[in-house]
């Protein structure tokens, strides 16, 4: 009968050496990561914390954040630590007469917090690149302003950055895949491949067919030509679409880095590039150009001008709205229209607009609604729906 006390043995042996691994790193610095709950209500946040193994201890503060969310956390978020209590700073709202912040939170929570705090709340759906769609890119008035409970707050909440769809062009001649991505609102980049495809077609492209990246996103094409030797242009002194163009002309690859600029001279020229002008170099290298960019600013106080352009959807009905107050714009008068945008062709008669006009919202400030359908024939990113207040001053205010 064979013992089953060796295998006992390593069994145990292996529980010690695992449990004493783990003493060792704990001993050696390491802990839980605090969730980042920071902008959440605090049940939502609290449970996030219990489910990563901390306890909490609420704390009301006065902070810009609307009432009833979580202003910050100690410790931090996204930091390690070895405790298992964590405190929880919820908010309490902004000092008395000043408005919450609402920018990137989350638009239906933002939009609650501040009707919860007293306030009337309008949703205006916008296009951003920067903001991840469904959170808040800023308000009008923006937060931190003196504002009247009562008072009537628009949202401008991002509805992502305006996105297409690759088109596949493998095996397509380079002069009709080129104008498929001017069409699409895309641009082109051609870098040699010898051997690959048919000669002057498309042998392979990045991103792949199908993927949904934003407007303006440059189409990499693989073309079946030899790679010639090219002289590097010089590009200091050009803006960057400029330095762009010159460079991918000469099947090089454009690539950019930002250094700040001393002087707004500098803003958004190239400064500096490697390899220097006049170096030979085969097509499809890479030649890295260096763009001057703005110092930090410092948040806006004074809201846009009151003039507006809103994205449109094939086969909808949608409302759109600008807000503004009457005192500054005593004489406005609000049109809307619909206006073609350059690279997609708009057809003529898929974007309407059904309703317009303005809606008296009270303590002087009034909304410009439009209200556009658009038939399942209109192509995304063909036109948008302008509206605008004229004639008004450039400092009047949403």
């Amino acid at each position: 009968m064979t013992s089953n006390r060796p295998r006992f043995r390593r069994s145990h042996l292996l529980v010690v050496l695992m449990a004493t691994i783990a003493m060792a790193v704990s001993a050696c610095g390491g802990g839980k990561n605090v969730p980042n709950v920071i902008g959440q209500e605090f049940p939502a946040g609290q449970k996030m914390l219990n489910l990563a193994g901390f306890k909490t201890s609420p704390l009301k503060v006065i902070s810009n954040r609307p009432i009833g969310l979580i202003a910050s956390t100690e410790p931090s978020a996204n930091t390690t630590t070895d405790g298992d209590r964590i405190k929880v700073r919820i908010s309490g709202g902004p000092p008395p007469g000043q408005l919450p912040e609402a920018a990137d939170l989350e638009g239906g929570l933002a939009a609650k917090a501040l009707r919860d705090s007293g306030y009337r709340v309008q949703v205006v759906n916008i296009t951003s690149a920067l903001v991840p769609a469904g959170r808040v890119v800023r308000s009008s008035p923006p937060g931190g302003a003196k504002v009247r409970k009562g008072s009537f707050v628009v949202l401008l909440v991002s509805g992502g950055a305006r996105t297409t769809a690759v088109p596949d062009l493998s095996g397509q001649p380079l002069s009709a895949a080129a104008q498929s991505l001017q069409l699409a609102r895309l641009t082109v980049l051609v870098l040699p491949a010898p051997g690959i495809g048919r000669p002057g077609h498309v042998g392979a492209q990045s991103p792949s067919p199908g993927q949904v990246v934003s407007v303006g996103t440059t189409i990499k094409l693989w073309v079946n030509r030899p790679a010639e030797s090219v002289v590097v242009p010089k590009v200091t002194g050009f803006t960057g679409g400029s330095a762009s163009a010159r460079i991918g002309n000469l099947s090089l690859e454009p690539r950019f880095v930002s250094r700040r600029a001393k002087s707004n001279a500098e803003i958004g020229v190239a400064l500096a590039q490697s390899p220097p002008p006049g170096s030979v170099i085969m097509q499809g290298m890479p030649v890295t150009v260096v763009i001057g960019t703005p110092p930090p600013q410092q948040k806006e106080k004074r809201p846009p001008a009151i003039a507006t352009s809103f994205g449109l959807r094939p086969g909808r009905t949608e409302g759109f709205s600008i807000v503004y107050a009457l005192g500054n714009c005593p004489s406005g008068r609000g049109a809307a229209s619909i206006v073609p945008t350059l690279g997609v062709p708009y057809k003529q008669g898929s974007a309407v607009v059904i309703q317009q006009g303005p809606v008296a919202l009270g303590d002087g400030t009034v909304a410009q609604i439009a209200v556009v359908k658009t038939t399942d024939a209109f192509l995304l990113g063909s036109a948008e729906v302008a509206i605008r207040i004229s004639p008004c001053p450039r400092s009047g205010s949403f």
